[in-house]
């Protein structure tokens, strides 16, 4: 086996034609013919999701990455070319995701997607066996993944999903894919038998790689990241335990993965394992820190709740980034979970239905609505009920989701910390019963263009994961929030 390398060659030489490539080019062509259907029945009907569908379909299309094959892409200017339109496409579709119409995330996901496609193959006179590769089909699945991700995060506004498919899904995809590939002879042993010989070093740095990656990901579940799932699937808390479990096991597979891996080590889908490492950490940075001018409050609700949103990383609160800093109260029953009926279960079995909201802090109430409907459950409507106090300093205490006709104080209202106000509710963008509490810049309801930390005094805060680090009295989704003194 050689040392690491990655192939550069002549750009003027062109690849000759060889039974390899030749060999299923049929089936092939039905992929990327199927690909470009999905891609078109996404933009006019199906959205974003379809680009799952159409990622796997063309890394199908490519030729693929197997022992009797092992070019690798070449540098030249035309590659090149290709790679900064890669990087300037992706920045647009990361960073502005959210100001997007779907047909233009297709659109752009799609593009990302196909580009490395466009990419020059070398010669085949100049191929040479590399243990380090860059090729077509790994690229083509890297920025799959990476547009899945965005599309995964974004999607429902909380990081299930992402947690989801790489801790669960993943792991039992690449085990069944080590499994064929062992049968063949393609995996590489090394790592395991004599992991400090020179040919192995590459595969070592891709173990450390993945490693750090899983250590991380274990993280953002310590951190509450997972919590989603316990009203999000209406699990008690046994059946939480359970799945909280399943994300350990897939973690420790992933990692045990790492020591049997493929013979070649593709810089592409090395590099995404080490975007995402470097986007966890910042996100559990963000989680850790502590804001000293963080606005203080008292609990707005009586009892013991359950925080479905909160914390300081995109990847515990799901909020919109106006509303970065708020937090969602809900709720659990005596069953562990928010309601007591089945899925057809109506508002009155909710148990944060039409539970009192106090006032959470001294101030004059300077906006109030109180004329929608509530929403029958699993539904969302446009407009929420709210309540706005001006609590001084030109700072704004905002809550919706009221139930409707609750609101028992009027605008130029003076109110004391602890006031009953209104009571629990479920309109507008809500599809149970809860609480949505932030601190905001303006008295514009829910519509503020900025939001600002908060912190909990008089509160019990049992914290829903075991990571140590972050402000005692910020709460995170996950954590159960109880008034002092009942």
């Amino acid at each position: 086996m050689t040392t690491p390398s990655l192939h550069l060659a002549d750009p003027d030489l062109q690849p000759d034609a060889e039974p390899s490539r030749r060999r299923g080019a049929g089936p092939r062509q039905v992929m990327a013919a199927l690909a470009a259907v999905v891609l078109v029945a996404a933009l006019l009907e199906l959205g974003q999701h379809a680009l799952i569908a159409f990622g796997l379909l063309l890394v199908l299309s490519t030729r693929p990455d197997d022992e009797s094959d092992r070019r690798s892409v070449i540098l030249t200017r035309r590659n090149l070319g290709v790679a900064a339109a890669m990087v300037a496409v992706f920045v647009w579709f990361l960073l502005w995701h959210v100001d997007l119409t779907e047909p233009m995330q297709v659109l752009l996901g799609g593009a990302l997607i196909g580009l490395p496609l466009a990419l020059q193959d070398p010669p085949v006179q100049a191929t040479a066996q590399h243990t380090v590769a860059l090729t077509k089909r790994s690229l083509v699945l890297a920025v799959w993944g990476l547009v899945v991700f965005v599309n995964l995060t974004y999607a429902y506004g909380h990081s299930w999903n992402m947690l989801a498919a790489v801790c669960l899904v993943l792991p039992v995809v690449l085990a069944t894919s080590r499994v064929s590939v062992a049968r063949r002879g393609g995996l590489e042993w090394g790592l395991l038998c004599h992991p400090r010989r020179r040919e192995v070093r590459p595969h070592v740095v891709q173990a450390l790689n993945i490693w750090l990656c899983c250590a991380l990901l274990a993280g953002v579940v310590a951190a509450g990241g997972a919590h989603y799932a316990r009203i999000g699937f209406s699990l008690t808390g046994t059946e939480f335990n359970v799945l909280l479990a399943a994300f350990a096991a897939g973690l420790v597979l992933l990692a045990a993965l790492a020591l049997a891996p493929r013979r070649r080590v593709h810089l592409a889908t090395n590099a995404v394992v080490a975007l995402l490492s470097g986007y966890l950490a910042l996100q559990l940075a963000s989680a850790s820190d502590s804001h000293p001018d963080a606005v203080t409050l008292d609990s707005p609700l009586e009892g013991e709740w359950f925080v479905l949103n909160g914390g300081r990383s995109v990847l515990l609160n799901g909020h919109a980034p106006n509303e970065s800093n708020a937090v969602d109260f809900q709720l659990l029953g005596s069953n562990g979970r928010t309601h007591t009926g089945g899925a057809d279960a109506p508002l009155s079995d909710y148990a944060g239905f039409g539970w009192p909201v106090l006032a959470p802090a001294d101030g004059r109430v300077v906006e109030v609505t109180d004329g929608y409907a509530d929403n029958p459950p699993g539904t969302n409507g446009d407009e929420a009920n709210h309540l706005v106090m001006d609590i001084g300093d030109g700072l704004y205490v905002a809550m919706a989701h009221l139930q409707q006709g609750s609101v028992r104080v009027e605008v130029g209202d003076v109110v004391r910390q602890g006031q009953p106000l209104a009571a629990v509710g479920n309109n507008g963008h809500s599809n149970e019963p809860h609480l949505h509490l932030q601190v905001q810049d303006s008295p514009a309801g829910n519509n503020a263009d900025h939001t600002y930390p908060m912190v909990f005094r008089n509160v019990d805060i049992i914290r829903a994961g075991v990571w140590p680090w972050g402000d005692s009295r910020a709460v995170r989704t996950g954590d159960l929030v109880r008034r002092l003194g009942q």
